[in-house]
């Protein structure tokens, strides 16, 4: 595996790469596949890589804490970070090259900045209480585009939304790459897989598990509710959020059922449609989100 810190020394090696696959005679079989992350790599992230690695014949993975997509400069300051441990994971996963940009290789001090937006999808769920988020996650990934072209990137149906504006995004800007959402990975009692996880307590954890709960909760409520032709969404959230908050370490920012296309928000749920409820819960400080989709 090589490590890289520049653009420039990333640019070469992947030509160097794509070279050796067309001498061989078979261009097409050259695909690359790229894996953004904020490191402190868990077994979501290896998810990602696995499939990329079945897919792809060369697997980029960023790891670049972005500071443009944080609303709160204390969870920046916060964030997780273990290198050495993140390079050993992906030695050991097979990845091809690990790109390690600093802020200002990705940001160069003279550079006139540029602002992208989606307001459609960014106007609720996490777009609506971290202002700025989704403008900054916009530009980071683009630039990642860019500077990798890869015909494929992968990401986590954890982050819903980030999917959803990121595959927008490259749809709308004619990109050539796929963007790729793969399941969400889950611990054994259901929490979603967070490097924020690494930063509950044992007590909020116990807490923490009560989001998958509460979510799976609403699915079963639909099931008992064959035969009717609506559910009213606000009765459904309402439930979801007593159900968190019974941990007393938690408590829910929003928790919002919406079109799984266009994010907006749904008064009702009707029969043979589908839905996603989405959530973000301070557990003990910690923001946590999750969803999941809907079926009635």
């Amino acid at each position: 595996m090589k490590a890289l810190q520049s653009k420039k020394e990333l640019r070469e090696t992947l030509h160097g790469l794509r070279a050796q696959f067309e001498r061989k005679g078979n261009p097409n079989s050259a695909a690359v596949g790229l894996v953004p992350t904020m490191g402190f790599l868990h077994e979501g992230h290896l998810e990602l890589i696995r499939r990329c690695k079945e897919e792809c014949a060369i697997t980029v993975v960023s790891i670049f804490v972005n500071p443009t997509q944080f609303n709160d400069p204390s969870d920046y300051e916060n964030y997780p970070v273990d290198l050495k441990r993140d390079l050993d994971l992906l030695e050991k996963e097979g990845v091809d090259i690990a790109f390690l940009p600093n802020a200002v290789e990705m940001y160069p001090e003279n550079q006139i900045s540029v602002q992208m937006s989606l307001p459609e999808l960014t106007s609720n769920l996490c777009g609506a209480h971290r202002r700025g988020h989704f403008d900054g996650v916009l530009l980071v990934v683009a630039k990642f585009f860019n500077i990798v072209d890869p015909d494929r990137a992968y990401f986590g149906l954890k982050d819903y939304q980030q999917f959803l504006v990121i595959r927008t995004m490259a749809r709308s800007l004619d990109l050539s790459v796929q963007v790729i959402g793969c399941e969400t990975v889950r611990e054994e009692d259901g929490l979603a897989m967070s490097s924020r996880n690494a930063r509950l307590s044992e007590k909020a954890r116990e807490h923490a598990a009560l989001i998958p709960r509460a979510l799976n909760l609403v699915q079963k409520t639909l099931n008992d509710r064959k035969g009717r032709y609506s559910v009213a969404c606000d009765e459904l959230c309402e439930i979801a959020s007593d159900v968190i908050e019974s941990g007393t370490l938690n408590q829910v920012e929003y928790m919002e059922i919406v079109d799984p296309d266009s994010l907006k928000k749904l008064d009702e749920i009707q029969t043979d449609r589908t839905a996603r409820i989405a959530t973000a819960v301070f557990c003990d400080g910690v923001r946590l989100i999750d969803n999941r989709p809907l079926h009635f």
